[in-house]
């Protein structure tokens, strides 16, 4: 009869969805319910015999014997948690509910696979950190990194590229990339073939099985319905107007993405697209207050902050600074007669050939009205800064095409060298301004 109902009760344990498990004095597996294999995918007949704490993963192994010890002495254990090592390599969160048979020197326990609670657990810990994350960020690129570490911790990930729109036709940044064949701050030139294409033009999740190429080229050919295996994602950074760009993330081997890994990557390309559309917000607003909106060029408020900077350089190093003060001789008339819509015309070209005069280095900037001004660093000499004196005047000196109409200026032009001329922006501005009228008169004398 006993045996009867031990049969009965172990068929019933065997139902079971947790496993029942005793171990004796020295940790050995003497029972274990058929469940084992579920749990921890090996049967009952591989793991009878065997010592429990060689399935312990190596980072709990310490704290697991030592609870152990503590059950032995009688104390019991009903919410202990650690991690065991599947039969496969992967990993699976154990609750432990343990006690000690003194009269049978055995323990016993009942494991609860704890693993999806745990991940569900991660989960939301890692998209409310990584919404915290996005709403302080000020540095997209260190926002994607912050993120990757979080997320691929419980998400296979072997490539995490997050790259935005260029402002040239099929050209993307990337804002972040821990593939070094595609260097964060670089840029790519996207084939209107590629997954990438298709994803940016339908603002749609794509999966595909990657044939071992470059996770860029990933071709529309190469997409897989998410219910089949994948090692391929790209998902949209979208905003409520546009795609901006892409966060792609590549696996080491092809696996089935889940709903969840899914969903969970979708909520962090949306935090990406809000903290990079921010930045790309704030950039445009600071260029916007620093830059002269109809030239592009910066404005007084930028051109002095760097006159500054320049200034104090050349103090340090003992070096020349020249400014250039520039007023255009009958832009006044071009207005008056041709409309403002080709006065303004007329300053954008102004603007490009002065351009054209000086180094990438220089500043150049719109002062207000038709002045202009130029500032010069590394000089050797005032003759330099005169022959681009010189090199601008010839360069103004061709008419300007403004559509159906032509144009004819001159410009006049005055300098001021640091430190010969004055030791401080103001009195070189003030310098350079009276020089510019100085020649403004000198021109007007040639003409009479």
């Amino acid at each position: 009869m006993n045996q009867r109902f031990y049969d009965i009760a172990s068929r019933v344990v065997d139902l079971l969805m947790d496993v029942v498990c005793v171990v004796d004095e020295h940790g050995v597996f003497v029972y274990i319910s058929s469940s084992c294999e579920k749990v921890f995918g090996y049967t009952q007949q591989e793991m009878l015999g065997t010592n429990m704490i060689n399935y312990v993963h190596p980072e709990d192994r310490n704290k697991t014997l030592a609870i152990a010890a503590q059950i032995m002495r009688g104390k019991e254990q009903p919410y202990f948690e650690n991690r065991y090592v599947r039969k496969d390599g992967s990993t699976v969160y154990i609750m432990w509910s343990a006690r000690w048979q003194e009269e049978d020197k055995v323990r016993v326990a009942v494991a609860r696979d704890i693993t999806e609670y745990k991940r569900f657990e991660r989960t939301q810990n890692s998209i409310y950190k990584i919404s915290q994350m996005a709403h302080k960020s000020s540095n997209p690129e260190q926002l994607c990194q912050d993120s990757y570490q979080l997320i691929k911790s419980f998400i296979d990930i072997e490539t995490f590229i997050v790259c935005t729109r260029h402002s040239e036709k099929n050209q993307i940044k990337f804002t972040y990339s821990n593939d070094q064949q595609y260097p964060t701050g670089s840029s790519f030139t996207v084939d209107s073939n590629t997954a990438i294409s298709e994803i940016v033009e339908k603002r749609k999740t794509l999966m595909a099985n990657s044939k071992g190429h470059s996770p860029l080229e990933v071709g529309k050919d190469e997409k897989v319905r998410f219910h089949q295996h994948g090692n391929w994602l790209g998902i949209p950074l979208t905003t409520q107007e546009k795609v901006i760009g892409v966060l792609i993330i590549g696996a080491a081997n092809s696996k089935r993405y889940s709903n969840n890994d899914i969903s969970l990557l979708e909520y962090v390309a949306e935090q990406f697209a809000v903290a990079i559309e921010r930045k790309n917000n704030e950039q445009k607003l600071h260029h916007l207050a620093s830059h002269d909106w109809l030239t592009g060029l910066p404005n007084r408020m930028l051109f002095n902050d760097r006159l500054e900077v320049a200034i104090n350089r050349a103090k340090r190093i003992g070096e020349k600074v020249a400014l250039l003060y520039m007023d255009l001789d009958g832009f006044k008339e071009v207005n008056d007669s041709l409309g403002h819509a080709k006065g303004d015309l007329l300053l954008s070209k102004v603007a490009v050939r002065i351009k054209s005069c000086v180094r990438e280095s220089d500043t150049i900037a719109r002062m207000g009205g038709d002045e202009f001004t130029v500032l010069l660093t590394e000089i050797h000499g005032r003759e330099a800064v005169e022959n681009v004196s010189k090199k601008i005047k010839d360069a103004l000196k061709e008419g300007f095409n403004l559509e159906a109409n032509e144009a004819v200026i001159g410009i006049s032009i005055g300098i001021a060298v640091y430190p010969d001329d004055g030791e401080n922006s103001e009195s070189l501005l003030k310098i350079a301004d009276n020089a510019m009228y100085d020649d403004k008169r000198r021109m007007n004398g040639k003409k009479q």
